[in-house]
C-alpha cells in the first residue's frame, strides 16, 4: 500500500532528532521490515494550505502507482497559523484541497496540533474547527488532534523543551500514537 503523508513542517518532522515524524513512526509501527507499505512524507516547511494547494497534486500523481491502493492523510494549517494567514483564505485553500483528492483517492485529514503562543494556538483551535466542518460537509474522515493535545500535559511539556510549534521527538511519538490509531483500520485491510 501506498501512504502518502502532505502537510507541513510538523507532517516533515522538524526538531525529531529520530528524523521520524509521526509519519514515519506509523509506517515503522504497523509495517516494521519495511515490505508492505510505501510512504511517501510530502511535508514542506512553511507550507500553508495555499502553497500545498499550489504542489500537492503534482507531487502525488508523480509518486502514485495506480495498480497499487494509495491513502493521502493530509495534515495542514500550523504555517497559516504562524503568519496569521486569514482564516477565509485557509478555509478555502483546504476545501479545494480536500474536494479534489476526495473524487481521485482515498483521503483522511488530521487538523493542525496546538502551540505555545497564545493568539497562534487561538488560531489553529479556529483553523481546527473549521477544518473539521469542511470534512464533515464533504464526508471525508477526520481526526482532531488539537483538542486533544492541547489537555495533553506530556504534549506540552514537548511544546516548550521544543520550539513551541514543533514538538521534540517524544511529542512526535504522541501525535503518532494518537493518528495511528485513527488511520490503521484505513491501511491494515491492505497489509494481509
Amino acid at each position: 500500500m501506498q501512504l502518502l503523508f502532505i502537510g507541513d513542517s510538523l507532517t516533515s518532522g522538524v526538531n525529531d532528532a529520530e528524523r521520524l515524524s509521526w509519519c514515519g513512526r506509523i509506517c515503522k509501527q504497523l509495517d516494521p521490515h519495511g515490505n508492505k507499505l510505501t510512504g511517501y512524507n510530502l511535508g514542506v516547511r512553511a507550507s500553508s494550505t495555499d502553497h500545498i494547494e499550489s504542489r500537492w497534486e503534482s507531487e502525488a500523481a508523480s509518486r502514485i502507482n495506480s495498480d497499487i491502493p494509495a491513502l493521502l492523510i493530509f495534515c495542514m494549517g500550523a504555517p497559516d497559523a504562524v503568519k496569521n494567514i486569514p482564516l477565509a483564505q485557509s478555509k478555502t485553500s483546504t476545501e479545494n484541497i480536500l474536494r479534489t483528492a476526495k473524487k481521485n483517492y482515498a483521503t483522511l485529514f488530521i487538523t493542525p496540533p496546538p502551540m505555545i503562543d497564545t493568539a497562534k494556538d487561538e488560531h489553529t483551535k479556529k483553523l481546527a474547527a473549521e477544518f473539521s466542518k469542511i470534512c464533515i460537509n464533504l464526508d471525508i474522515p477526520y481526526l482532531d488532534i488539537n483538542s486533544p493535545l492541547r489537555n495533553n500535559p506530556a504534549y506540552i511539556k514537548a511544546l516548550k523543551e521544543s520550539d513551541g510549534v514543533h514538538p521534540n521527538s517524544e511529542g512526535y511519538g504522541i501525535m503518532a500514537g494518537m493518528i495511528s490509531k485513527f488511520i490503521s483500520p484505513y491501511i491494515l485491510p491492505h497489509l494481509s
